[in-house]
């Protein structure tokens, strides 16, 4: 089961809807601007809305820093605060809504690892003997060596994986999830259950700006 274009309220393609919000204000000596552009348009031109909260962050008068910058426009702009988490949220959901989501939920051990062996180079013993190298291969490969006389593996840890509660949370707009709501088994059908609701959220949001949703 997967979420169809029926679960998500209509919404009117627009090429350009943006509004900004400024702020002046003094750090120590140095005069300091910060200028939040908030959009819901397809502005990217790839056949639905998005939204998004940037900003552009300048010290007397040079830019010292652009992008997302959330903490600052929660910060200077508190009333935008409470908007963030539907930054790059789309007409139909979330980005990656359910594979960010199930993604970061997942934790697994390393998937490869560097096998070596130890031993005669050649049955006739003509060869030198010691460790070398057989390859990088995958965990399924690598545990048939795993224990056997003359191999010694070395296990990729930059290819385990380790659960990000908190990334999933932000992925799925969901901050209040508990621990058991994101792992207990059927995530996917619980993230689609909830779409419905969510986009609804994500509309009158949408819609408090005084943006055409």
């Amino acid at each position: 089961m997967s979420i169809t274009a029926k679960d998500l309220p209509a919404s009117v393609l627009t090429k350009k809807q943006v509004k900004t919000f400024r702020k002046d204000y003094m750090e120590g000596k140095d005069r300091m601007s910060i200028v939040a552009e908030v959009r819901y348009d397809d502005e990217c031109g790839n056949g639905h809305n998005s939204f998004a909260i940037t900003a552009d962050i300048r010290r007397n008068g040079r830019e010292e820093s652009f992008g997302c910058c959330h903490d600052e426009v929660a910060k200077h702009f508190p009333d935008l605060a409470p908007l963030l988490k539907w930054h790059l949220t789309s007409s139909d959901g979330p980005m990656h809504y359910i594979a960010n989501s199930v993604y970061h939920v997942l934790e697994h051990g390393p998937k490869y690892a560097w096998v070596y062996f130890t031993g005669q180079a050649d049955p006739l013993n003509i060869g030198k003997a010691g460790e070398r190298l057989i390859g990088y291969k995958d965990a399924e490969d690598a545990r048939k060596a795993e224990g056997q006389p003359g191999y010694r593996l070395v296990w990729d840890e930059k290819s385990s994986k380790v659960r990000n509660l908190d990334y999933a949370r932000s992925s799925a707009v969901w901050p209040d999830a508990t621990d058991e709501d994101l792992t207990a088994p059927g995530l996917e059908q619980r993230l689609i259950d909830r779409h419905p609701a969510l986009m609804a959220e994500f509309k009158q949001a949408v819609e408090s700006l005084g943006f055409v949703y």
